[in-house]
């Protein structure tokens, strides 16, 4: 699963539906096209990373998480159109039973994620100053999924499962805080396929025995 902003999914066409430009002076007109191929977040820095195939080549574009104006999170659909899906199909992950998910042992040296199973408090508080509407719950979501990813590839299974349930649990924060019926709805269709997309990288669903 990559990562999601808003409307935004990488390996997708896009159009360009209104003028804009980043902090560095690189933009783009209405109807400009191209292919998503980079969407990720700098934490440390704060800032969104987006990247668009054209046929001149990648161009890279920033955009500050506080931004109060142009692309940034919570306003990307009024920037952009999401197109066709153009990613080829990746691996199946491998379904482990209960028994082969043991956690191997691994140098403390191994993982460059945070130590801890403590949830990112300082984190989550600076994501939620930044971003003042409900979009800061998917951002700390898909923080909390790409801490799980670095435990994974570390072999930390118990971490990655605590990133995993705090990922699913801010997506149910996202969906919570609609603030009508079909926001609702549309929201909580988003939180399921978030859900159900982190289960089938992770390889089976952590929360399963818990509910």
């Amino acid at each position: 699963m990559g990562m999601t902003i808003d409307n935004l999914s990488v390996d997708h066409w896009v159009t360009v539906l209104r003028d804009f430009t980043d902090g560095a002076g690189n933009g783009l007109s209405a109807g400009d096209t191209g292919i998503l191929r980079v969407l990720s977040w700098d934490q440390r820095r704060m800032e969104i990373h987006i990247g668009i195939e054209r046929p001149s080549g990648l161009v890279d574009f920033v955009f500050p998480l506080a931004a109060k104006a142009g692309p940034r999170n919570g306003h990307m659909q009024t920037y952009f159109e999401l197109g066709e899906d153009v990613s080829t199909p990746r691996a199946t992950p491998v379904v482990r039973s209960p028994a082969e998910r043991k956690t191997p042992v691994v140098d403390g040296s191994v993982t460059s994620a945070e130590n801890g199973l403590d949830r990112q408090g300082a984190a989550e508080e600076e994501l939620r100053r930044a971003i003042p509407h409900i979009g800061a719950a998917a951002s700390i979501a898909e923080m909390y999924a790409e801490r799980m990813r670095a435990f994974r590839q570390a072999g930390d299974e118990p971490r990655a499962v605590a990133a995993f349930k705090l990922a699913v649990e801010w997506m149910q924060t996202y969906a919570g805080w609609a603030t009508s019926g079909g926001e609702g709805a549309a929201l909580s269709r988003e939180r399921d396929q978030f859900h159900a997309a982190l289960v089938r990288e992770f390889g089976y669903d952590p929360d399963a025995g818990e509910r």
